[in-house]
């Protein structure tokens, strides 16, 4: 499978899973991309307290996916939130970072670019 084969499986999935579970990602323009793909249910941290953040998400939820930038904030941002997360009984679905990694991009945003080539 190529990579575009596989962003397109990536982003097919990502649409299906976020029907149930929620996408937790870094900022309102990670959110537009990811919308312009179809995938619903974006929460946005924003620089919101993560406490705060938590609250939030509605109590029915067990379960998100956290796709978080792969640079150094990001790393942070995951580690403490997938541990947050985690103490108030949601599972951090883990497998679409993994994935994003293997694209070789370090931010949600640019995924746009190794879609449409832009720079």
């Amino acid at each position: 499978m190529n990579l575009s084969q596989e962003i397109y499986k990536f982003l097919t999935d990502l649409r299906k899973i976020s029907k149930n579970v929620p996408i937790i990602v870094e900022g309102k323009r990670d959110k537009q991309l990811l919308s312009r793909f179809g995938i619903k249910n974006v929460l946005t941290l924003s620089g919101k307290n993560y406490f705060d953040f938590i609250e939030e998400i509605p109590e029915n939820v067990q379960r998100v996916v956290l796709l978080v930038d792969i640079d150094p904030q990001g790393e942070k941002i995951f580690k403490k939130l997938k541990r947050l997360l985690e103490q108030s009984n949601i599972e951090v679905e883990e497998s679409f970072r993994e994935r994003f990694k293997s694209f070789g991009v370090k931010e949600v945003e640019k995924l746009e670019e190794l879609i449409f080539g832009k720079s």
